[in-house]
């Protein structure tokens, strides 16, 4: 178009530095952006928030505050659009701090939230591992009237999950069924990886089994969160029922899974090295990697010699 002779607005070049932006290509954004300057032509409040989300993908905060400055400087309104990106690019950067910062200032600006914004903000909380904080945000939502949704109420979810916390997740998977709210195989992992995190091996066999009569299938995700505090246990007998259920489910087992069952093996007592050393045969033949979690459980399993005699008999077979 340039090279035709043709006079580029404002529109036009806000769109190329979208197109990039939204492919996470700051570099690329920034130079239409600067050539944007160099042609005469003020970059609009369209232009800055698309530099904000170009930071905002791969979680570069300090990018994008300056991006937000440079939008001040300009005299541009900030909108919700521009606080919901900057906070996403906060919570992608799992920094709390700088996120409750931007959400505060946007409230005090008289900018409402959406449940964007407020999703953000929840995830940041997750990432940051505070609960407290996560719940209390889920609150001021619901405050202002913003209706959650399975997004939000995940979030939270996630955040028990980091701190291990099995009761308030399960709690907030009830919230979910209470509103109505469809729920998938995501979140009860999620609540299942709580509990397993937790050592309540009670409490994540009873949301696998609500998960079943729901009508949702599990996944290799949740079948590797259930057998997990079974296997710290050392309870092989029940990992073995669990992968049996897996795979007649139509799963087949990854690094994750075959970690926990060769954990069970090892920390059973007494320990199953010959269960533990056949089940690393069959794992190789269907391709699941020998990782160093793998190795070491399988060291606990059978002892330190023989597992690398394994692993080396194993890996240039």
């Amino acid at each position: 178009m340039i090279a035709c002779g043709l006079e580029a607005n404002v529109i036009t070049y806000a769109t190329v530095i979208s197109a990039f932006a939204h492919q996470g290509d700051e570099a690329s954004a920034e130079a239409w952006l600067n050539k944007m300057i160099e042609a005469g032509v003020a970059p609009d409040a369209v232009s800055y928030n698309s530099m904000i989300h170009a930071a905002s993908r791969k979680g570069h905060v300090e990018a994008a505050e300056y991006w937000l400055e440079q939008m001040q400087a300009h005299s541009l309104q900030c909108t919700l659009t521009t606080y919901s990106t900057l906070i996403d690019a906060c919570a992608k950067a799992g920094d709390l701090q700088r996120a409750e910062k931007w959400m505060t200032k946007m409230i005090e600006e008289g900018i409402q939230p959406n449940i964007v914004t407020f999703g953000a903000m929840i995830d940041a909380c997750a990432k940051s591992t505070n609960l407290s904080r996560a719940e209390y945000w889920h609150d001021k939502m619901m405050s202002l009237g913003i209706m959650p949704s399975l997004w939000t109420i995940s979030s939270v979810i996630n955040a028990c999950a980091k701190t291990a916390n099995a009761v308030a997740a399960e709690a907030w998977l009830h919230r979910i069924q209470e509103l109505g709210l469809k729920c998938d195989a995501i979140v009860y992992s999620t609540v299942i990886d709580a509990c397993g995190k937790a050592n309540d091996c009670k409490r994540a066999w009873k949301v696998y089994e609500d998960m079943k009569n729901a009508g949702i299938r599990p996944h290799v995700v949740t079948y590797s969160a259930l057998a997990r505090p079974f296997a710290y246990k050392g309870d092989w007998r029940q990992v073995e029922s669990i992968a049996e259920d897996m795979v007649a489910s139509g799963e087949m087992p990854n690094e994750f899974f075959v970690y926990a069952h060769l954990l069970a093996y090892g920390a059973s007592k007494p320990r199953q090295p010959e269960k533990a050393e056949m089940l690393l045969r069959e794992m190789v033949k269907i391709g699941v990697p020998l990782n160093s979690h793998i190795v070491s459980a399988l060291s606990r399993a059978v002892g330190r010699k023989r597992a690398s005699e394994l692993v080396e008999e194993l890996r240039s077979a």
